[in-house]
Formats: C-alpha cells, sequence, structure tokens
C-alpha cells in the first residue's frame, strides 16, 4: 500500500494489539474508545474555530487528522446498520473537515471542500448482521462518501475479527482506488468507485 492511512476502530486494547496492524510511517491509529464527548451540534467547527471541534477532548483531533491522510479505514462494530456509539461519536464530530457553504452539484446540495483532497473511505464492519443491515450501511456509507467528497468508498463486513485482521493486513490497492471484493466475500452494490462486499447467505 503506498500513501497515508488513518484507522479509526472501536476494538479493545487487546483486540486491537492482536488484529490492526502496527502503527508506524504512513499508518495512523485512532481509537473510539474511551468514548469522546458527542457533537453538540453548535457548528463551532465552522463559525469559531473553523475545522477543529470546540470541545477539548481528543474527538478534535479527528478532522484534522483526516485532511493528513489519503485514506480512512472506520472499523466499527454492524450495530442496527450503522456505526457503534462510539466510533459514531467521532464521526460526528468531524463535520468540520468540510465548509459550512453548499454547492449546487447534479441537482443535489453538498457542503463545499476545506481541504484539496478527501481520503478515500473504507468501512469494515464486524459482528453479527441481521436482515438488511449490512446494505442500510452501505448506503450510510455512500452518503458519506458524497458529503466528504471521497473518491472511493468500500464496505466489507467480518463476522469474526480473525477475518478483519486478515483483510487489514494483507494487500490493498493504494488509497482513493476503487473499492473490490474481498477474499470470502461477495460484491452487494458497486456504482461510482463504491463497492459493498460480504458473505450473504
Amino acid at each position: 500500500m503506498t500513501g497515508r492511512e488513518l484507522i479509526l476502530h472501536d476494538l479493545g486494547e487487546a483486540e486491537a494489539g492482536a488484529y490492526l496492524p502496527a502503527p508506524g510511517p504512513g499508518l495512523t491509529l485512532f481509537p473510539a474508545l474511551p468514548r469522546v464527548r458527542h457533537c453538540l451540534g453548535c457548528f463551532g467547527c465552522w463559525v469559531r474555530t473553523p475545522g477543529r471541534c470546540v470541545i477539548n477532548d481528543r474527538g478534535a483531533d479527528f478532522a484534522p487528522l483526516m485532511a493528513r491522510h489519503d485514506r480512512l479505514t472506520i472499523v466499527s462494530r454492524l450495530v442496527f446498520g450503522g456505526l457503534s456509539g462510539p466510533v459514531k461519536a467521532i464521526v460526528d464530530r468531524s463535520i468540520g473537515f468540510i465548509l459550512p457553504f453548499f454547492d449546487d452539484r447534479g441537482g443535489r446540495m453538498f457542503h463545499r471542500r476545506r481541504y484539496p483532497a478527501s481520503p478515500g473511505l473504507r468501512y469494515f464492519f464486524h459482528g453479527p448482521r441481521f436482515g438488511s443491515n449490512l446494505e442500510t450501511a452501505g448506503r450510510l456509507a455512500q452518503a458519506n462518501r458524497l458529503n466528504f467528497m471521497a473518491g472511493s468508498c468500500e464496505v466489507a463486513h467480518f463476522p469474526d475479527l480473525a477475518g478483519l485482521g486478515e483483510a487489514l493486513a494483507g494487500p490493498r490497492a493504494a488509497p482513493g482506488g476503487p473499492g473490490g471484493a474481498l477474499e470470502g466475500g461477495r460484491g452487494l452494490m458497486a456504482s461510482g468507485g463504491f463497492s459493498i462486499t460480504g458473505g450473504l447467505g
């Protein structure tokens, strides 16, 4: 893999040590635990401290970190078709990554870029899945891709952490490249550099 990768995860210390790659040059790990405070919805990251959350805890570091990496991998337990609480708190606090102003893109309104480029996105969900909750998570990821103006987005599900660890440790495409199916997965959705993979059936 080339480029710089940021991994946001909700694994405990022992699990992270066992299944996540070791941080080093080009790889930053950002644990969602212990939990950070939730977004206040005050828009201070737009008007008071542009690009940075006004809450003075480590959650305020995340949006600026996104701007310094080429790919963001979000590792989260799959909860009701979305992110786990600790991970969602971090992602919600990253709204300062974009500007409060709007552009019309293809007849839809989106926020403008704050930074020249956005990291490619990968959502790696783990734990049990029920019914259509993975597809729901895929729609959430696609919406985030559009809001963050990421060039690509891949969503995958791993029933166990061993499979997650193998995917994170194995050969990966360069950040920003198109998403693709992972070993043992089956493509669920693919359009515009976006794909969902995961064992179905």
